[in-house]
């Protein structure tokens, strides 16, 4: 008892410095509700069971840069995203760009196309006023949504 009477200051001190420690803490805890979390949350969750190989990837752009339209293809994922670049032939039309969609389709399973987004950037080395042309499938769709074609005006 003599021992808390002597140091009745440093206890409370110590008391009020801990006090202050946990509104601090829960002061940033409410300014900074979701640190330390994924950078995309749950979104990739699952996706270790649908894993695309470099090995897969390269057999896409393989088989992509087998057909005559296209110059040049590479295939990259970024999170849930298969990012495809083809760069086609001067003489492509859009439709023909537009159909190699076929060709990345048929080298995914049902379970890849359940899963993943696909991207597909068309470009041409020339300044066509038709390309760029992109395309976009949502995992839930069965279709590609593609740029609006353009004009000259």
């Amino acid at each position: 008892m003599s021992f808390i009477r002597k140091n009745k200051f440093v206890i409370i001190a110590i008391g009020v410095f801990l006090i202050l420690v946990i509104l601090a803490f829960q002061v940033v805890r409410m300014f900074f509700p979701a640190e330390g979390t994924a950078l995309y949350g749950n979104r990739l969750d699952g996706i270790e069971e649908v894993e695309l190989s470099n090995n897969k990837l390269n057999k896409i752009a393989s088989a992509l840069e087998d057909n005559e339209s296209v110059k040049e293809a590479s295939v990259s994922v970024q999170g849930k995203i298969i990012e495809v670049i083809i760069t086609a032939q001067d003489d492509t039309t859009v439709d023909a760009a537009k159909g190699l969609n076929t060709i990345i389709l048929d080298a995914l399973n049902k379970d890849e196309k359940g899963f993943y987004d696909i991207q597909i950037f068309v470009t041409k080395d020339t300044d066509a006023s038709d390309f760029p042309i992109i395309g976009y499938k949502h995992y839930a769709k069965d279709d590609f949504s593609w740029t609006k074609d353009r004009g000259t005006e």
